[in-house]
């Protein structure tokens, strides 16, 4: 198998933690390639010219994140979704993590398209959906399965982009419980070896 991926997507990353939590990294080579190129390799396996991008053992392209993510688990022995399978809460969890992840790359893509035209509206929507979506995760970390899961994946991951994109959002000051949370985790192999460049 290969897997298509970028160092700065967080979305690949969640897929290359979860490569190496399943140890899977001997079946799949990984290819880095930057979707802003258009290169020919990753618009044949995926139209939408996104990474990650998975091309398995019968040439086919497998997308998006979380679809990669779940493959991988069910080759690997059902490990990080099989408590997130089994109650919608942690379902609903998994997902707001999805979505903290849109809106941190959706205000980083504003950010990129220069100060004439970012937009204060944007931006503010972006911030106040991350900052609501942090709340209610601090609120219900208790309720984290206790195994390693791709909530956890999600979690850090969005909260390193968050350091690598917007570091002048602080959002260790307001959120003490998953600043905790995440010094204890960030160290864990899979998670240093994936970190964003």
């Amino acid at each position: 198998m290969k897997l298509i991926y970028s160092d700065a997507s967080p979305y690949a990353r969640t897929v290359r933690i979860a490569l190496r939590e399943l140890d899977l990294e001997s079946q799949v080579e990984e290819i880095f390639q930057h979707p802003f190129e258009n290169p020919a390799q990753l618009i044949s396996f995926n139209p939408l010219c996104k990474v990650p991008c998975l091309i398995d053992e019968q040439d086919n392209g497998i997308f998006d994140s979380q679809v990669i993510c779940e493959y991988f688990d069910q080759k690997g022995g059902q490990k990080l979704f099989k408590e997130i399978n089994k109650d919608w809460n942690l379902k609903t969890l998994y997902s707001l993590t999805r979505g903290i992840l849109d809106s941190c790359v959706a205000w980083q893509q504003d950010k990129m398209r220069g100060t004439e035209s970012e937009s204060e509206f944007w931006q503010k929507r972006f911030i106040s959906s991350i900052e609501r979506g942090l709340n209610h995760l601090q609120k219900n970390l208790d309720s984290f399965p206790k195994q390693f899961s791709a909530l956890h994946i999600n979690l850090v991951t969005a909260l390193d982009y968050l350091n690598f994109r917007h570091p002048e959002y602080e959002w260790q000051e307001q959120h003490s419980k998953l600043a905790d949370w995440h010094q204890s985790i960030k160290d864990r192999e899979s998670i240093t070896a994936t970190a964003p460049e």
